[in-house]
């Protein structure tokens, strides 16, 4: 999974640099990235967010339990449902883009606003697409199919790179817009296959009284809620940005995508493995194996984003100018989403957690905790960031806002979970913890000095090497990062790491490639570490 997301998140990366290289940190770009506020939005809250974290749980259930005929009326009516209510406020949006448009980019002129709404009616038919393959995405993992899954996101990227390279010279960023809709298209394509071997036959029923679709709706009320706050902070980010100078909006979502690489290569690979088997370990009331799945989940998330925002938070200026430093995107662009990137990283490891103590709560169908914490953060958040961009105006303080609140839901939800269950070893729980952090610090130290020592007033790396030229830049890059998490490595090896030894063992025994790709029969077990 985490290969694939990989791929995935690369791809993502030359989707950005190639949009950042053909129109700059400007007014285009401000437009399409604000043309998806609303369809992701709509989305997100009614649909994906809401939807599938509950959905799985249940599949989960009446699937270990051979109650397939069930499973499929249940998938088939959340289907159903789904597409006809994001249908109906789609076609309310596409009526009142305009004022809606207006209200949430104040900032913006008249004419951007004309193309925001163009933009944002082609993009809600690709929004209306993506449901499907959300939900493809679902069935699979119920059935604990990760792999195909995972290769969605990289066929969606890589419509969107199809796009630009071959629809932007002739219509501009509306050709961008086309490549998302064949992205789309993509994206659920690819799950067909594997859909079809598994059996799965989907009807055209809205079977409400079902049990279990009654349950994923009282599930997925306060999910719908919590995954609404979620995004109505990046609303809130959106609708201050547009207030900033021109480009704000553009440097704010290269930052944010820059910053979600690890927490999907990590946190969301991660999480989403442990969804099943914490679903089916509190289930079976075998609670202490629900702990033990959670703590090394949390671990082994922690394990790999704490590093990675280190290497963000060092390494921000070289990461930004080897990811998008290219064609319209400036020095000033360059060093403007460096800052802004550096201070969305301090919580990398925070959010990545953060989406694994939700999927634990979700496990033991409790989403009202999450819903609660969300909008205490949401207050704090929409406080903060308001106070801090009225008083500096700069975009960069957006992300000092979103990592506060961020580090808040990580340590409240964290904290709460702890008392749910009864209470985690708190060794068990602190000392991986601990060994992270100071072998993290070490790194740091490592990868800042050799790039920022200076002699008479000169970085003592541009005397060394020409840094200027991208070759160049990439190859200290790698070796200051490689040697830093070498070090990393051999401190937690030194400090006996559970989650080290874990990854190596994983990687001496690739066995079963192929059967990751093939239906399996049916197990009523799972292991405790996913």
């Amino acid at each position: 999974m985490m290969l694939l997301i990989l791929a995935s998140r690369i791809l993502g990366l030359i989707r950005n640099r190639l949009l950042a290289g053909t129109f700059g940190a400007g007014s285009e770009l401000d437009i399409y990235n604000a043309a998806f506020a609303l369809p992701d939005f709509i989305a997100d809250f009614l649909i994906t967010g809401a939807l599938t974290v509950s959905f799985i749980p249940i599949m989960t259930s009446l699937i270990t339990k051979n109650r397939e005929k069930e499973a499929e009326a249940v998938a088939s009516t959340v289907l159903n449902v789904a597409l006809l209510i994001f249908g109906l406020i789609g076609f309310i949006i596409i009526i009142f883009a305009n004022s809606l448009s207006s209200f949430l980019f104040p900032g913006f002129s008249e004419d951007q606003i004309k193309e925001v709404v163009l933009l944002t009616r082609f993009i809600i038919f690709s929004e209306l697409i993506l449901i499907v393959g959300s939900f493809f995405a679902s069935i699979l993992q119920s059935h604990y199919r990760f792999i195909i899954p995972a290769l969605a996101p990289v066929a969606y990227n890589l419509g969107i790179i199809f796009g630009i390279y071959f629809f932007s010279e002739r219509f501009g960023i509306l050709g961008v817009v086309f490549g998302v809709i064949l992205g789309a298209f993509l994206h659920v394509l690819i799950q067909l296959p594997l859909i079809k071997r598994l059996n799965f036959g989907f009807k055209w029923i809205i079977a409400l009284n079902n049990k279990g679709v009654k349950k994923i709706a009282l599930l997925s009320l306060p999910r719908a809620l919590t995954i609404g706050m979620e995004q109505t902070k990046w609303l809130i980010n959106l609708f201050l940005a547009s207030l900033l100078v021109t480009g704000s909006v553009s440097i704010i979502k290269f930052s944010v995508d820059l910053q979600n690489f690890p927490i999907g290569l990590f946190g969301i690979t991660v999480a989403t493995a442990a969804l099943p088997a914490l679903s089916n370990e509190w289930v079976k009331n075998k609670q202490e194996e629900f702990k033990e799945t959670f703590l090394s989940s949390l671990h082994q998330i922690l394990f790999l984003s704490v590093p990675a925002s280190i290497i963000l938070i060092t390494l921000r200026i070289p990461v930004v100018r080897l990811t998008l430093g290219s064609g319209k995107f400036n020095w000033d662009d360059t060093v403007t989403t460096a800052t802004t990137l550096s201070f969305f990283a301090v919580s990398v490891f925070a959010q990545s957690a953060t989406l694994l103590i939700a999927r634990a709560f979700y496990a033991m169908q409790n989403s009202s905790i999450p819903l609660r914490v969300a909008f205490t953060s949401l207050i704090l958040h929409a406080l903060v960031g308001v106070f801090l961009i009225f008083l500096f105006s700069d975009v960069s303080y957006l992300a000092i806002t979103s990592s506060i609140s961020s580090l808040f839901t990580f340590m409240t939800l964290l904290f709460i979970l702890n008392k749910e269950v009864g209470g985690f070893d708190k060794i068990r729980l602190f000392l991986p913890v601990v060994k992270i952090f100071l072998a993290s610090f070490i790194m740091a130290l490592l990868l800042y000095l050799p790039l920022h020592l200076k002699f008479e007033g000169t970085y003592v790396i541009d005397l060394i090497i020409d840094t200027t030229r991208t070759i160049n830049l990439l190859l200290i890059t790698l070796v200051v990062t490689i040697i830093g998490l070498f070090v990393y490595g051999v401190i937690c090896w030194y400090l006996k790491s559970d989650e080290l030894r874990a990854y190596i063992n994983l990687f001496k025994s690739f066995k079963g490639w192929g059967k990751a790709f093939l239906v399996e029969p049916k197990s009523t077990e799972t292991t405790a570490n996913p």
